[in-house]
């Protein structure tokens, strides 16, 4: 399954250890995974802690049970974050596909995938492509992250 919920990219993937390790090794409800989230990581406020929980779960660094969330023992390393940010993160492998050798803005890239935004999502907000946009822009920032794109000429090109 794909999840949606990306939170901003942090500068370095230190502060994505960071965030996972603010989640209990034993599992706890969301709203209590929320509020440590927010109380030991500096999360802003709870809908990004719960993006974050996501998020965070789809890249396999956190474990989603019956009983909530809880962190996922043992570390992964780039390339396995990057290999599950691929899979398991919705609209990740279709923009990265549309990434070249040429840099290419990230509303460019939104061109190429906005017909993969599933039907509901644009009629729930009135600017639907202003969020979508900045929802590919969040996708390809952590693939400069993850090693699976490079930053350039103020646009994003394949790595």
């Amino acid at each position: 399954m794909q999840r949606k919920p990306v939170p901003p990219a942090p500068a370095s993937l230190d502060r994505l250890r960071e965030v996972r390790d603010a989640v209990p090794l034993v599992p706890e409800s969301e709203d209590d995974c929320c509020r440590r989230l927010v109380e030991r990581a500096g999360v802003h406020d709870r809908g990004e802690a719960s993006a974050w929980l996501v998020f965070l779960a789809a890249l396999g660094a956190v474990e989603e049970t019956d009983l909530g969330y809880a962190r996922a023992r043992g570390d992964h390393d780039r390339a396995a974050l990057a290999a599950n940010f691929r899979e398991r993160v919705f609209l990740a492998p279709e923009v990265l596909d549309a990434l070249g050798d040429q840099p290419r803005s990230a509303a460019a890239v939104f061109e190429a995938v906005r017909e993969r935004v599933p039907r509901w999502e644009r009629t729930k907000r009135q600017d639907w492509e202003g969020f979508w946009t900045e929802r590919v822009e969040r996708r390809l920032d952590w693939a400069v992250l993850f090693g699976l794109a490079e930053a350039a000429d103020g646009g994003y090109r394949r790595a």
